[in-house]
């Protein structure tokens, strides 16, 4: 059983002079300033009285919220609850929340304990999705089924994997000569119905849609279920009039691999635009597709085939769109005419802004592939990634026999470190061992990780397909991050052998006993490594998941919406803010200083080799799902032939992986940018305390940051 969508929580309060007692502790941040920024720009919410929440309240927010899943769901189901025990343990959790110990993934830090989770279910909570097109033709809803969910689940902030296993099993046969209006409810179903249908029409031959879009609130809104700022019907327009015009081009030939990729790219770009927190996707194609392989290489595909696309980002051009007003939008045709007027003469990739970045496109791999015949294409530019989706079927951890578990397995999640069925949600929770006074500390905080992510596995979407996954596998992601700067503290082989194995030989454990008093079933899989990110940020470790930090001394540019009412604290705070180069009136660049203890390995340090290692001995001793590992390499390594020649080495050792070529030179204002550790030194100890009390407009960055969990996984 799950809990429904609607249902009444029984909801669970820490005791008042406990949340008196936390709502006054002092918030000791790991890093000066970019660590309480980054929680106030990406995750905290709105209070009632129209501030925005500190960390004190976003702890006892996200812990009564999962205690509130817990005690609901054992009232339900006639399960034994000890009021006074879920204080305790509560309050636990909590202690090691506040402290950076563990944490939610973005989603649940910014979601967990909001009413909109009670109301709509718990895809919110949720991190990870994967879709298979494999269904395609099979009826209408079996083909249109895999766009709405890709659709849905990243207007819900998901990453979404696919695959292109539906290609030339549709027909199109293009729009009919009539027209019809679509009315577009101010909803997510709103927008995902109109996009649902402009692509069925078109595929079997029903009217030309116009979307209405009259009753869209317009840009600047407040968003009040899952927070944010709304972007106006703009970036739904776009979507429509893009899939119009994809499916002409194809009119009278099938439904291809590049096709079924471009549409759920367009569903991308629509939701990056529309202002969800974050978005990302993964796209995943046989390793003989050579069109999928090369469709962002626009080279290899004139225009003429209506399969042209830009190797380098266009950016929309804004005054598309600000010279309008609501009369117009009222006529949604007339503004649909307007943009489809002012890019009809341009490559047809580069029309509505371009879109084919919005997913890292990778490859379904085997053991004793040729590995030779991907380096040249992932020197140019990291793709293909690789899904070794065999072993990932038949084996948890690499230490342990084969088990043939997940074997339903279709695909992963963007960053590839979960495995999914098709249709299936997954969340993830991270563990900072080096936040840990030592191994039993550490083994303490996996309880509560863990628990958290085996709650969330105890409410229902709004998917019944996915809910009946959910059901069976329960499938969760423990990760652990900042794993470099934790091998700095206790050693390599004490790691692996202790906080990586040992901990995994927990977590089994308790999965066994927490599943026993739920009556559900154990989680399928239950450990991995996410690429963290602005999470890791939060928590303050150097190196997020398995990566290793970017700089010994130096600079964090992270750039701001020149506007933004964080500015002005900022610089009251004495942080460098500047004009972006690329941008200077409406983006402005914040300097946060990176000080790296010496004891820490950093990027520089290492090579390839070292890396994927890395990755291999994780996906060894730690973690049953998969090990997001993205490895960053030199010129020198892609000219030696490295890529090739590691892939054969750790051949079978790994289930995924990719590369992305290092951004080497100097240029103005690099995301990271070295200085000299006295000049560092200097700049920090100019910094005053920021001051967030009076801050009024919630996450700035709802709208700007697009990608999932970690710079790895980026989309734009």
């Amino acid at each position: 059983m799950l809990i429904a969508p609607g249902t009444n929580p029984t909801k669970f309060h820490l005791s008042e002079p406990y949340r008196k007692m936390l709502g006054k502790k002092e918030v000791k941040w790991n890093m000066p300033g970019i660590s309480e920024f980054t929680f106030v720009r990406t995750y905290a919410r709105r209070k009632d009285n129209g501030k925005i929440e500190s960390w004190n309240e976003c702890v006892i927010r996200v812990i009564e919220g999962m205690f509130s899943i817990l005690k609901t769901y054992a009232k339900l189901n006639h399960i034994t609850w000890d009021e006074a025990r879920g204080q305790r343990l509560a309050r636990e959790a909590a202690e090691r929340m506040f402290c950076f110990k563990w944490l939610p993934p973005g989603r649940g830090l910014a979601n967990m304990g909001a009413d909109f989770i009670w109301e709509k279910g718990s895809a919110a909570l949720n991190n990870c999705a994967f879709v298979s097109t494999k269904d395609m033709g099979n009826s209408e809803e079996d083909t249109v089924a895999p766009f709405r969910f890709l659709m849905d689940m990243s207007m819900l902030g998901l990453g979404v994997g696919f695959d292109t296993l539906g290609a030339n099993k549709v027909a199109v046969q293009g729009y009919a000569e009539e027209k019809e209006t679509f009315v577009v409810e101010d909803t997510r179903e709103g927008w995902v119905d109109c996009m649902a249908i402009t692509l069925k029409n078109g595929l079997y031959g029903g009217p030309r849609i116009t979307p209405d879009v009259s009753k869209v609130r317009g840009p600047g809104e407040i968003i009040h279920g899952l927070g944010g700022i709304a972007s106006g019907p703009e970036p739904l327009i776009m979507l429509c009039l893009a899939i119009e015009d994809l499916i002409d081009r194809r009119k009278g030939n099938t439904l291809s691999s590049v096709d079924i990729t471009d549409i759920q790219n367009l569903n991308g770009k629509c939701v990056v635009s529309g202002n969800v927190r974050r978005t990302a996707e993964i796209g995943f194609s046989t390793e003989d597709d050579v069109a999928f392989a090369n469709m962002k290489d626009w080279q290899q595909f004139p225009v003429e085939t209506g399969n042209s696309a830009p190797l380098e980002l266009k950016e929309i051009d804004e005054q598309a769109f600000t010279d309008y007003n609501t009369n117009i939008f009222n006529m949604s045709n007339g503004i649909c005419k307007k943009i489809a007027e002012k890019y009809k003469d341009t490559r047809w990739a580069y029309k509505f802004g371009g879109w084919r970045w919005a997913s890292n496109n990778s490859l379904l791999a085997h053991v004793g592939m040729d590995y030779k015949s991907k380096e040249d294409s992932i020197k140019v530019c990291g793709e293909p990634g690789l899904l070794w989706l065999d072993i990932a079927r038949r084996f948890g951890r690499l230490k342990d026999p084969e088990n043939n578990k997940d074997i339903r397995a279709d695909g992963s999640n963007p960053c590839v470190e979960q495995t999914l069925e098709s249709f299936e949600v997954c969340t993830l929770v991270e563990n900072f061992p080096v936040h840990c006074d030592n191994y039993w500390d550490y083994q303490r905080t996996l309880k509560f990780s863990y628990l958290y992510a085996k709650t969330v596995t105890l409410m229902a979407t709004h998917f019944q397909k996915t809910n009946s996954i959910v059901i069976r596998n329960r499938r969760i992601g423990c990760s652990l991050s900042g794993v470099t700067d934790t091998i700095g503290k206790v050693g390599r082989t004490n790691f692996m052998q202790e906080y990586a194995n040992k901990g995994y030989e927990y977590i089994t454990y308790i999965d066994r006993k927490y599943s026993q008093w739920l009556g559900v079933p154990e989680s399928v899989k239950k450990t991995s490594n996410k690429p963290s990110g602005t999470v890791s940020l939060v928590a303050g470790v150097n190196g997020p998941g398995i990566h290793f930090g970017k700089l010994r001394t130096g600079y964090r540019l992270i750039r701001v919406a020149a506007d933004s009412a964080l500015i002005p604290i900022l610089e009251k705070a004495n942080y460098k803010v500047e004009p972006a180069v690329s941008n200077p009136r409406s983006t402005s660049v914040v300097y946060f200083p990176i000080l790296t203890p010496d004891n820490i390995v950093v990027e520089a340090d290492t090579g390839i080799w070292e890396k994927v290692k890395m990755a291999a001995d994780m996906q060894y001793y730690w973690a049953d799902n998969q090990v997001s590992c993205t490895v960053e390499f030199s010129q020198d390594e892609a000219d030696r032939g490295e890529i090739a020649r590691v892939l054969e080495a750790f051949d079978g050792q790994l289930k995924g992986i990719s590369f992305l070529p290092k951004a080497e030179g100097n240029y103005a204002q690099m995301p990271y940018t070295s200085a000299p550790r006295d000049e560092v030194e200097k700049y920090l100890a100019t910094l005053l305390p920021l001051d967030f009390t009076e801050l009024t407009e919630e996450g700035e960055n709802r709208d700007a940051t697009k990608f999932c969990d970690g710079d790895a996984c980026m989309v734009a």
